[in-house]
């Protein structure tokens, strides 16, 4: 994230970027071969992190900059997944997502979309670039998904 002149973060998380980077990398893998799966983790990439993703898809996207990093997020990605969709099944009612960056779950796992209600709560300027994706790829914000702008350095969140 950059900062202002006037010493006020600005922009989307690199955190929020990195982590999807890893996303998208995974995801190239085969499906038996990958961790985890976010089919639109590349379109949240900046012009940057997209010219090194197509840089490593175009060799070998088994190989990583970031083995212990890539292997780490991949797994959390996937036990959180899982966890989400296991309490689908039982009755899940909503789901608070802090520091969402460019967490995709409320648009990829199938049952958030029409029983659950998704709080993504953010920094403004992650959150601003992450919903003009959301809307480029959907067309519109998703009515399940209520986002919640926070800076958690100087605002109390639970306000």
């Amino acid at each position: 994230m950059q900062q202002s002149a006037n010493g006020k973060k600005k922009g989307p998380s690199v955190t929020a970027e990195f982590v999807t980077f890893i996303r998208a990398l995974e995801s190239l893998k085969p499906e038996g071969e990958r961790i985890c799966y976010d089919p639109y983790a590349v379109r949240f990439l900046s012009q940057w992190w997209y010219s090194m993703f197509l840089e490593m898809a175009a060799s070998d996207p088994s190989n990583t900059l970031f083995p212990g990093t890539q292997n780490s997020v991949s797994a959390r990605v996937r036990y959180f997944d899982d966890f989400i969709k296991k309490h689908i099944d039982e009755g899940l009612e909503q789901l608070v997502i802090l520091g969402a960056g460019y967490d995709t779950r409320a648009y990829r796992i199938e049952g958030l979309k029409n029983k659950v209600r998704v709080f993504e709560v953010d920094h403004p300027g992650t959150q601003s670039v992450k919903m003009e994706k959301i809307k480029d790829i959907f067309g519109s914000l998703p009515d399940h998904v209520v986002y919640v702008s926070v800076d958690f350095e100087t605002e109390d969140f639970g306000q």
